[in-house]
């Protein structure tokens, strides 16, 4: 966790990072291109605008500030989009800073007082980067 805090840091506007046990995966993850997030590897919905576990980013205080109106609905978003229509009032997949080695290393996990369900990992394509979870 610590190295994940550190990387926050140097968030200049919005970061993201890949999250460990989520999705029904043993990870999800931005796809990384050249610097750039160009897509997601998830276990559900990577049509979302922003295909990201709450705990996958971090948002810079002055873009907080500079988005008074902008807002993370408890209530009004579908299941599953809260992050996506937060993110999309306060920025764009291109404006995304990728961390994390290029989101190729898993800092952050979710944790819960039970069994892993890892059902969604052989159901979908396998990732092209090889991450230690």
């Amino acid at each position: 966790m610590l190295c994940c805090l550190l990387q926050m840091r140097t968030t200049r506007k919005v970061s993201v990072w890949p999250v460990g046990l989520v999705g029904g995966r043993r990870y999800e993850r931005p796809v990384v291109e050249n610097g750039k997030v160009v897509g997601w590897y998830t276990g559900w919905r990577a049509d979302r605008p922003f295909a990201i576990d709450m705990a996958g980013f971090a948002v810079s205080l002055q873009v907080i500030l500079s988005h008074p109106k902008a807002v993370f609905k408890r209530r009004g978003s579908q299941p599953g989009m809260q992050e996506s229509d937060f993110l999309k009032q306060i920025t764009t997949v291109e404006e995304l800073e990728p961390k994390a080695n290029n989101c190729t290393k898993v800092l952050v996990w979710h944790t819960r007082t039970e069994k892993v369900n890892l059902a969604n990992e052989p159901k979908y394509h396998l990732d092209t980067v090889n991450i230690e979870v």
